[in-house]
């Protein structure tokens, strides 16, 4: 394939638009069908917790092992995610563990392999592509409660793993059959900017840290967290998550227009602040109601966050495949955070205080904002420079 060639590009992101969306659907399902899981293994939730720990971290360890050729490596990812879907859907409670952590290292090939294949080969519109790429993982994200909501009216979580197993098997044969890659060419020598190739790593793999772990602790908790609020049953909790979806897909769909008359990062620290008020929101009134319009609050804040900074990262950093130790930290924070929520609910018997990881996540990433501006503005000189 020749990237540049009109054909090529149309059939390539009519493969990847798709493929990434059933990443989002594979992400954010988890949460929602966690309450039939936890039912028929009696789990609680500093167990359940662990699971999404090794799922999340799993993430990490794929997208570490993005290298190379990486249509080659979605396929891989894809083909994994059915023997793995297909064991939790069969398999008892020993081997679930297990399973969750090969699931997430499977998820993490593909998902990875598809921002960074966007990197390598459209280089001069890397930003818009990935854009739109995200916008596309969004709306798997959000047709995931919804999906999950449906199943569960007559089946069980089982059901739902049959479906991402053939889901997953269509998108390998895709995938192999209509995706070609390019080889990867230094933006700059290896001896020119080896350190602040690293600081630029190191700032935008925190953030990432921080955001990821943000949006995996909502994914995995806040369809438990609805139930919990009154009692509303397994389906109606898994549809108000869907509310924090909707926030998120409209908002990503809209921020890349308006990104294209503001400042990047008056966004972000726009976004910050709403998405701030959404978390203590969601803590303050715990009534159905409140916490339904908080979830749709903290989404359509959440949503452009996470783009801007992997933008961010492939403006800077060297090799496209630098990145991957940003998307592997954002992995690992995805793993961390909702195990701690999880950790922290079963030890004051409340998830309500779980839940308040997300707000001091934010405050976190807030106290980063000076360092990230810097290595924005040293990342804006350094053309300049050369």
């Amino acid at each position: 394939m020749q990237p540049g060639d009109r054909h090529s590009t149309r059939q390539t992101l009519t493969v990847l638009h798709p493929a990434f969306a059933l990443t989002g659907v594979i992400q954010a399902i988890g949460g929602p069908l966690l309450p039939s899981l936890a039912s028929s293994f009696h789990l609680n939730d500093n167990q359940s917790g662990l699971m999404f720990l090794l799922y999340f971290g799993g993430t990490s360890l794929g997208a570490l092992f993005c290298r190379g050729n990486y249509a080659r490596t979605m396929v891989v990812g894809f083909i994994g995610v059915v023997a793995c879907c297909l064991g939790i859907a069969a398999t008892g409670r020993p081997l679930l563990p297990l399973l969750f952590l090969l699931l997430g290292i499977s998820v993490g090939l593909p998902m990875s392999a598809i921002s960074l294949f966007a990197g390598r080969n459209f280089p001069e519109r890397c930003a818009p592509i990935l854009t739109f790429l995200n916008f596309s993982w969004s709306a798997g994200a959000l047709a995931a409660p919804l999906l999950a909501a449906q199943v569960l009216v007559h089946h069980s979580y089982r059901a739902a793993y049959m479906v991402l197993a053939v889901a997953a098997a269509v998108a390998a044969l895709a995938c192999w059959m209509m995706i070609e890659d390019a080889p990867e060419v230094a933006r700059v020598p290896r001896e020119k900017d080896s350190f602040t190739n690293l600081r630029f790593i190191v700032v935008f793999a925190l953030a990432a840290f921080l955001q990821v772990g943000i949006e995996n602790t909502a994914t995995v908790w806040l369809s438990t967290y609805a139930l919990r609020l009154n009692g509303s049953g397994v389906v109606l909790a898994a549809a108000a998550a869907a509310l924090y979806w909707f926030g998120f897909l409209a908002s990503r769909g809209l921020s890349s227009a308006v990104m294209l008359r503001a400042d990047p990062a008056r966004v972000f620290r726009v976004a910050l602040a709403v998405a701030l008020t959404g978390a203590l929101l969601l803590a303050v009134f715990p009534s159905f109601a409140g916490g339904t319009i908080a979830m749709f609050l903290l989404g359509l804040a959440l949503a452009p966050i996470y783009p801007l900074i992997i933008a961010g990262t492939f403006a800077c950093v060297r090799r496209t495949s630098d990145s991957r130790w940003v998307l592997a930290t954002a992995g690992f924070g995805g793993s961390v955070l909702p195990w701690v929520a999880g950790w922290i609910s079963t030890h004051t018997g409340s998830l309500r205080v779980g839940m308040l990881v997300i707000p001091a996540a934010l405050l976190l990433m807030a106290f980063a904002l000076p360092a990230m501006g810097g290595q924005r503005q040293a990342a804006t000189e350094k053309p300049a420079e050369s």
